[in-house]
Formats: structure tokens, C-alpha cells, sequence
């Protein structure tokens, strides 16, 4: 070994004690041996952007945590470099000199490269690594920042007060290994071309890197109030707002500034950090863990994508869960769209700092707070700040995703044409819990209560609910939709459109519809399937909430093995344990109750519950529907042909297909189906005998679990039913209006469930009416025409009888007196009235 590493050795052995005392580092990925594909006996040899002794203590500690080879400095006398040897890309500053650049890691890539050529059965790997003190990006105009912002590139001196000062937030980012094996690295041309083209690639990465650690350096809060008043889009506003209202140009500028201080965000690194702590704390209290999954992409996409964050939305914790996570996996927090109402003492300033900008339910035709929205999204866009809004507008009561509120995805769409800098990644994010922070307060919503108003006093009422246990948290990313190529995919010109970038293009409004249901469908793909779901969903099947244990145990391991069998989807996460593992669960956390007898001990959902329950099955009611629709047929039927279930699942599907986002598209249904048919026959749900598929004999407990997995989809049915009984009851010469056909069903649904024990307060929600009445318009079983009503199409009594068939006798019987009594009572209702065509 040289004098001059025995130095570097020696001054990693005096760091050791320090930086032991000081420094508690945390790491992305958590496991990088696994998910970087890293083997002990890979020639890995770790490259980092600037020369730190700090550093390579840092790693040899980590090494020796994750099972990889410990860090050492390089001895560059050496034919090859050691595995674990660390490379470095930029010396450390020095004050009399402005040359940071080192050749010797060149020298030292092009041994590797001849080394590889070599010896090719052996695999030399070059792992980047990048350290960060506090994860703040510094000021855009700040004096600090040159000694202290970007201190992975610090001096000695300026490292020694980082240790002193940020220790404490010490991390570790592991990149994307580099193999000199690999396809993509031509071994023929010379080595020092090859090591000069791989140092400039590292370059990039960390330079790409810090930015998706980190983020853009922030600005300062007067100059974004100035910039976007001074904007070309807020002038035009402000001359049209002062032309209107008779006030001078500086008054509405005034107007503009406090609109801008209304909105934005004042992202605060210090902030994070406090949240960091305290959230962890808060976390390890109230949940037994948080399961990301699917978060590698992700990392991968911030370096070159500007990155938004569109959640399902079910908790006032999710944009608390999400931005935590992704902190720790180590991205920038992302900015968030919150309402208005969320903005009071001491809440609303610490949410602003934490990354919140906020908005107002409604912007009510203001031209000028709208003008200010966009751009200052706008900018948040196209200064590569991540962003993160909820599609649905606010929390799901029913545990379904809501129809997309499109006011956000517009102005996207909008800030996309104007031009950005990087194109336009959106990231779907399924948030699912074992048990709801705010469950309570939902099922009193659910039962008419009026929401409570967000305020300093319900924010006390919080400790109480602190003290219980909430199971586990799964957050889950989907598959990411390029914002660009969707548009592009979808035949719209992009470059007419960016040409007028302010103008609202004609297809708009009904893009951005489609491309918040596609969002929608890739949040449910990324569905966690989890104990109370699963549980929920096996005791909801049952006409009283109850079940025999045993039973229960062999329905949860039935769905699980279904599931696992036929995957809704790459994205989707399904738990690992078994049937008796989930209902201990399901106990823990008091979702359901046990009951001691002598014949076997009963599982039922009691009191609340059962409405929390519908609230927890409809999390997961997308992924079994199809299914659930199949075993549907065999509830009157002993055999039916492929062709005939194919063909009632066709009429059906698209209901089902707007109701609940199901991912398959009307003309990929065959496949799907014919996947679920092999899947219950391999299962012993169904058999098959010639062409015919038969349910197993009712003495076959194989039977009632088929019956079982049939009334997951029995509320959904019965809702098309209603909807089809009233357009059934009209005459020939009748039509009814599309507001009062949604707004009667809703009513009928109300009695049927009261008169048949339908515990879900969606089942009468006018929003699956007013989708109900769009899918028959869009699949043409109605006939209607604007502003004069709608009446069924001749072929819609032979959906309304498909359907009716598939239910129970007495809800067929109510279904048809109802029928009757309609008939009656429209004789004389204003509702109902004589057609146009039938007058002519």
C-alpha cells in the first residue's frame, strides 16, 4: 500500500469516532443490494461526485449494514482497482485554486474497462452515490448559499460546521448501477474513449440527481409576487378587471399581489425537516407500518420528468403520508394543491412551509384569481417544483373513487402547451388504509350529518383519536402517464394548440374528462389488497353480516388464491399472509367482533361497522366485480354457454366500466373474461362439461363460495335495475327528463334499501345515477334528444330483463310494484310528458 494511502486510512480511522457521534444517515433504497441487482461478489466499485474522506467512512459504515463491499479509498497504483473502492468525479474546493476537476478517476475507469474486456465472465459494476447534509436546495438569491447550499461540494472547513450543524440529516442516495458488461458499453473501442464517454455520464446523473433530491433552488417570495403580477397572462387580466370595475391599474395589481400571497406556498427545507421528525414519531405511534411499493420507477422519472402527484383521496393524512414518503425515499416533497378551507392558525402556516398552495373551491367566475392560479402553477411547472393535487376534488365517504373534478388537469394540460422545460409526468397513487383516521366522522356523514367545518377545535379533538391503533398504511404508485404522448395518442395537435397557449383549445374540456377517468383506472391498478378489505368484503356477501369462522377463513383464502391467480394488474399489491392471518388482523384492529358457541365460533360486523365495512369492500370492489358479475349468472342458472356469458357481460360491463374505473376497455373484455372463467374452474367455482360451464352441486362447499363472490355486485345491479324500472314504466308516447329520471331513481333506491337492509349509503348516491344515465345514453339503450327528454330504446327492455333476472325474488317483486305504481302516478306527474315524435 502508498505513503499516500496509508494517509487517507489513517484519516477515515480518525473520522470514524465523530462521525459516530455525530451523524445518523439515512438511505434510498432501503435495500439497495436487492433492488439494485447487487451481488457481494460483483466487482462493485462506488463512484461519488465530490472528494470527502467523511464520505467514504460513511459508506464502509453502510456497507457493512446492507452486505455489499466496504468502501475504501482507491489506490490508483493498483492494475485494477479494488472492489469497494470509491471514485470520485470533482475534488473538494480549495481556496487558491479554481481547477476542481480529477483526471485520476478517468485512469482508473479505463483500468476497469480493460479489466472487464479481460475477464467478461466477471462483473465489474460502478454504483453512483450521492450524500446530502439537509436536503435544502438554498435561496435563488441568497449569500449563504456560495458557502453553505451546496455542501456536498463543501470545503473542509464548511464540512466540518455541516457535520456540527446537519448531521442529524445525513442522506444516502444509491443510484442505478453502471455495467461495463452490459450491451450498451461497446468494449471494442478504445478504453480511454469509453472512460471519458462514462464520465460525463456520471456527471449528468449527479447532476440530475441533486435536482431530484433536492429540487430547484427556491425564489424569493417578493420576487414570485412581483413576476407574476408583471406576467403577460395577470396584465391581460388586470387590464380587462380595471376596463370592468372602473379602478385604477395599481389597485388591481394590489388585488393580484394579495391573490398570489392567498395561493402560494413558502416551502420551507426547515419545515420538512421538523414534519420529518415529528410525522416519524407520530407514524410509529399510530400505524404498524407504511408498505410503498412500485417506487423505483419513480426515482427514475424525477431526474428527467417534471413529476405530478395525483392520489386517490381518503384521509386529511394521505398529502401527510405521501410527501413524508417520498422525503424519505429521497425525492423532493412535492408542492400540494389543498383547499382554502384547510387554511387556518396555527394549521395553514405550517402546511404553506411544508410545500401547501391553496385554492379555492370555486373560482365563481373571478377572471383575475384565475389568471393568478395559472400562472403561478404555471411556473411551478416549468421551474421543475413536483406538484401534487387530488383529481376527485376532496375525500371519498364511500371508499370509491369520485369523478374527477377537471379544473386542475385543465390548467396542466394548459401550462403544457404554454412550454415547459421538462415534459409532463403524472403519477397515479393508490392510498389505502386498514383503518380510517376520520371513520367516525364518516359514518355520520354517511347518515346525513353535515360535514364539520376544518378549525382550531376539531384540531384538539384529534388527541383522543392518537391514542388507537389504525393497522397499516400501502402506498402504492401506478403506472405513470406521459401527459404529452397521451395527447398525442388522442390525434390532438399539439403544435396548433401551443401556438395560442393563453386560448382554451376546442377539445378541451372533453380530453381532460377522459384523462382524469384514465387517471382514475391507473389509481385503481395500483389497488392494495389488504386484510380489512378483504374481510369486509367476505362478510358483506352474507344477509346478516355474519359468518362461521371456519367459513370466513376459507372465503378470505378462496378470494386471496382468486386474486393471486388472475392479478387485476401488474401495479396491484396483494397481502401475504393467509385467511387466518387476515381475520386476526381484522380483530386486532376491532373491525369485527367474535362470538363464542358451541357449533363454532361466529365472525360479525356490528354497529357502525357495517357501514365502515361497505366504506373499506368498495376500496377493492373493482377488482373482484368482474368476477362477481360471472358468478351472478349461475344464481338462476345450472349451465350457460361461453357465448351467452360473454354476451351478458358485454351489456353490463360498461356500466361497471364507468361506475368503478375498471381498467379493460369493452373490446379487450373476451380476454379478461375467458382468464376468469380458466381461473374459477382451476378453482373448482365452476365446472365445464362440452361448452357449457356448470356451478358445483349445492351440497359442494366450492357452491356457496360462488354465491358468495355473486353479491359483491348485487347493489350495482339492483341500482341499473331502478334506473330501467322507471324508464320501463314509461308509456310509448312518454319521455322524462335526464335530471328527474336520476333524481326519481335516487328515491326509489332509498326505499328499496330501506325495505331490503342495503346498509351503503351509495347505493342511493345521485352521482352513480347521473353515470348510470350517461353509459345507456352513450351505448344507445335510451333514446334522447337535447331538451326533450329520454325514453328507452326498443332494445332496452332486453338489458332491463338480463338484469332483473340476475336478482332475488324479492327484489324483482318490489322492482315490478314499484313499476306499477309508477305507471299510476305518472298519469298525473309533471315528470313525465307526451313526447315530441308522438305528438307529430
Amino acid at each position: 500500500m502508498s505513503f499516500s494511502s496509508s494517509l487517507k486510512n489513517i484519516s477515515i480511522v480518525l473520522l470514524r469516532l465523530p462521525l459516530k457521534l455525530l451523524v445518523r444517515e439515512l438511505r434510498a433504497p432501503s435495500d439497495p443490494k436487492n433492488e439494485l441487482a447487487l451481488d457481494k461478489d460483483d466487482h462493485i466499485i462506488y463512484v461519488l461526485r465530490t472528494k470527502s474522506m467523511s464520505s467514504i467512512e460513511l459508506l464502509r459504515r453502510q456497507a457493512s449494514l446492507i452486505d455489499l463491499p466496504i468502501a475504501k479509498p482507491t489506490d490508483y497504483k493498483l492494475a485494477i482497482p479494488e472492489s469497494g473502492s470509491c471514485l470520485f468525479i470533482n475534488n473538494r474546493p480549495m481556496i487558491f485554486s479554481s481547477n476542481r476537476t480529477l483526471s485520476s478517476h478517468k485512469e482508473a475507469l479505463t483500468k476497469l474497462i480493460q479489466a472487464q474486456k479481460t475477464n467478461p465472465e466477471k462483473n465489474y459494476k460502478l454504483v453512483p452515490v450521492s450524500i446530502f447534509w439537509g436536503r435544502n436546495p438554498g435561496k435563488e438569491k441568497s449569500f449563504l448559499r456560495y458557502f453553505m447550499s451546496n455542501i456536498e461540494e463543501s470545503g473542509r472547513l464548511g464540512k466540518l460546521f455541516i457535520i456540527l450543524l446537519l448531521g442529524r440529516q445525513c442522506f444516502i442516495q444509491y443510484g442505478q448501477p453502471i455495467e461495463l458488461s452490459s450491451d450498451e458499453i461497446n468494449l471494442d473501442n478504445p478504453a480511454e474513449k469509453t472512460a471519458q464517454k462514462l464520465s460525463r455520464v456520471l456527471r449528468v446523473h449527479f447532476n440530475r440527481q441533486w435536482v431530484a433530491t433536492m429540487g430547484p433552488r427556491t425564489e424569493n417570495r417578493r420576487d414570485l409576487i412581483d413576476g407574476i403580477v408583471a406576467s403577460d397572462l395577470v396584465q391581460d387580466a388586470v387590464a380587462r378587471e380595471s376596463a370592468k370595475k372602473g379602478k385604477s391599474k395599481q389597485q388591481i395589481e394590489q388585488l393580484a399581489g394579495k391573490y398570489v400571497k392567498e395561493i402560494a406556498a413558502n416551502y420551507s427545507p426547515r419545515t420538512i425537516r421538523f414534519l420529518s421528525t415529528n410525522l416519524t414519531r407520530l407514524w410509529n405511534k399510530i400505524y404498524a407500518g407504511i408498505e410503498v411499493n412500485n417506487i423505483k420507477q419513480v426515482r427514475q422519472l424525477a431526474k428527467d420528468y417534471e413529476l405530478v402527484y395525483v392520489p386517490c383521496h381518503r384521509s386529511h393524512t394521505d398529502y401527510l403520508l405521501l410527501s413524508y414518503q417520498l422525503y424519505h425515499e429521497g425525492l423532493v416533497p412535492p408542492h400540494i394543491a389543498a383547499g382554502i378551507n384547510l387554511n387556518f392558525w396555527p394549521v395553514g402556516s405550517i402546511l404553506r412551509r411544508g410545500g401547501a398552495f391553496f385554492l379555492r373551491r370555486t373560482f365563481s367566475g373571478n377572471k383575475l384569481y384565475t389568471a393568478v392560479f395559472n400562472e403561478y402553477l404555471y411556473r411551478l411547472f416549468n421551474k421543475g417544483v413536483p406538484v401534487e393535487y387530488f383529481q376527485e376534488g376532496g375525500r371519498s365517504r364511500t371508499g370509491r373513487l369520485l369523478t374527477p373534478k377537471t379544473g386542475m388537469l385543465a390548467m396542466t394540460v394548459q401550462s403544457m402547451l404554454r412550454g415547459v422545460r421538462r415534459p409532463i409526468m403524472f403519477i397515479p397513487v393508490y392510498i389505502g388504509y386498514e383503518r380510517m383516521f376520520e371513520g367516525k366522522s364518516y359514518v355520520g356523514e354517511l347518515r346525513g350529518k353535515a360535514k364539520k367545518q376544518e378549525s382550531f377545535g376539531q384540531l384538539l379533538g384529534v388527541r383522543k383519536a392518537l391514542k388507537r391503533f389504525y393497522g397499516k398504511v400501502y402506498l402504492n404508485f401506478g403506472e405513470p402517464l406521459d401527459l404529452q404522448q397521451y395527447l398525442t395518442q388522442q390525434g390532438h395537435d399539439l403544435e396548433a394548440a401551443s401556438a395560442n397557449p393563453y386560448d382554451r383549445p376546442d377539445w378541451l374540456p372533453n380530453t381532460v374528462t377522459e384523462l382524469g377517468d384514465e387517471i382514475n383506472r391507473r389509481i385503481n391498478s395500483a389497488v392494495s389488497v389488504n386484510s380489512v378489505c378483504l374481510v369486509s368484503l367476505a362478510l358483506l356477501a352474507t344477509p346478516r353480516q355474519a359468518m362461521d369462522k371456519s367459513e370466513l377463513v376459507a372465503q378470505l383464502d378462496s378470494l386471496l388464491a382468486f386474486a393471486k391467480a388472475a392479478p387485476y394488474s401488474k401495479h396491484i399489491n396483494i397481502c401475504h399472509e393467509d385467511g387466518s392471518q387476515l381475520l386476526d388482523t381484522a380483530l386486532k384492529l376491532g373491525m369485527v367482533q367474535e362470538i363464542s358457541d358451541p357449533a363454532g365460533d361466529v365472525i360479525s360486523i356490528e354497529g357502525d361497522e357495517a357501514v365502515l365495512s361497505t366504506y373499506y369492500s368498495n376500496n377493492i370492489l373493482h377488482v373482484f366485480a368482474l368476477a362477481s358479475l360471472v358468478a351472478a349468472i349461475f344464481q338462476r342458472h345450472d349451465d350457460v354457454s361461453r357465448q351467452d356469458i360473454m354476451d351478458f357481460v358485454k351489456k353490463v360491463y360498461p356500466f361497471l366500466h364507468q361506475e368503478l374505473y375498471i381498467r379493460w376497455e369493452l373490446g379487450d373484455i373476451e380476454t379478461r373474461v375467458d382468464k376468469l372463467l380458466d381461473t374459477m374452474q382451476e378453482q373448482g367455482l365452476l365446472l365445464k362439461q362440452d361448452n357449457e360451464y356448470l356451478a358445483p352441486d349445492t351440497e359442494d362447499p366450492k357452491w356457496s363460495r360462488l354465491m358468495l363472490l355473486a353479491q359483491a355486485v348485487q347493489p350495482a345491479l339492483q341500482r341499473y335495475a331502478i334506473s330501467l324500472t322507471m324508464l320501463d314504466s314509461l308509456q310509448d308516447d312518454q319521455v322524462i327528463h335526464r335530471a328527474d329520471l336520476e333524481q326519481e331513481s335516487q328515491k326509489l333506491a332509498q326505499r328499496i334499501a330501506a325495505l331490503y337492509g342495503i346498509n351503503a349509503p351509495e347505493f342511493f348516491d345521485k352521482h352513480l345515477f347521473r353515470n348510470q344515465v350517461k353509459v345507456l345514453k352513450q351505448q344507445g339503450w335510451v333514446i334522447h334528444k337535447e331538451g326533450q327528454g329520454i325514453r328507452a330504446a326498443e332494445h332496452c327492455h332486453d338489458l332491463y330483463a338480463a338484469i332483473l333476472n340476475l336478482l332475488s325474488i324479492p327484489v324483482q317483486q318490489g322492482l315490478q310494484q314499484a313499476s306499477r305504481s309508477l305507471r299510476l302516478a305518472q298519469r298525473n306527474s309533471s315528470k313525465v310528458v307526451v313526447s315530441d315524435d308522438s305528438k307529430e
